[in-house]
């Protein structure tokens, strides 16, 4: 963890470490981003990482953690309604903040690497900012299609949901290239019903056993 002040100036130099190290990392990669690069985007001298963040790979951990952070953490008690309106609202939710034009440009990328290149940063987060969020989706994917599929399709079907958000995070630029009108933020609404659409029905022939009676 890094080492924590309670004072206006010290918040202030992590939080722009944290912005300039996302920035390279997401350019270069945790291997080719330097220290001095870092520091210098983020106007302190290298000593600041040492001392805030002990070393590179912490500093790193920690803008894992801030980008993942940063997504609202949505509760089952939070969402409201029939198991058809929690999942439509959990959808809208992540949807609204993959759209956000105030999230860091470099979130997304920084996020990706990690996930195709795992390092220590993603066990370290796994438990208090990812598993919630995917357990919290297996049970509204369980809700809604009863007892019958087993586990194994419970997974396939919330990793079909999560996948159809995310799609759109990280392949943006070729949304614009094919599609720009799916990349418009103004858009974001009503991609995020027809993402519900398509997963509803998908859970629903799921519960009607079709999915395995067609094999």
């Amino acid at each position: 963890m890094p080492n924590v002040k309670n004072n206006a100036s010290t918040q202030e130099t992590c939080r722009r470490l944290i912005d300039a190290a996302g920035q390279v990392f997401a350019e270069r990669g945790l291997h080719a981003a330097t220290v001095k690069e870092i520091t210098e985007r983020a106007g302190v001298n290298t000593a600041a990482i040492n001392y805030h963040f002990n070393d590179k790979q912490e500093l790193y951990t920690e803008v894992i953690r801030h980008a993942l952070s940063q997504t609202p953490m949505i509760r089952e008690a939070e969402l409201g309604g029939t198991p058809e309106e929690r999942l439509r609202t959990f959808i809208s939710e992540v949807i609204a903040d993959l759209f956000d034009p105030e999230r860091p440009s470099w979130r997304a990328t920084v996020v990706a690497h990690e996930f195709i290149q795992p390092t220590g940063a993603l066990d370290a987060v796994l438990d208090d900012l990812i598993r919630p969020r995917a357990q919290l989706l297996h049970d509204l994917v369980r809700e809604l299609v009863g007892d019958g599929p087993d586990e194994f399709a419970i997974a396939c079907a919330r990793f079909s949901v999560a996948a159809q958000c995310f799609f759109y995070l990280y392949n943006r630029e070729l949304l614009k290239r094919l599609s720009p009108e799916l990349s418009a933020p103004e858009n974001s609404a009503e991609l995020a019903e027809r993402i519900a659409d398509f997963s509803l029905a998908g859970l629903k022939a799921l519960a009607r056993g079709d999915a395995k009676s067609a094999e």
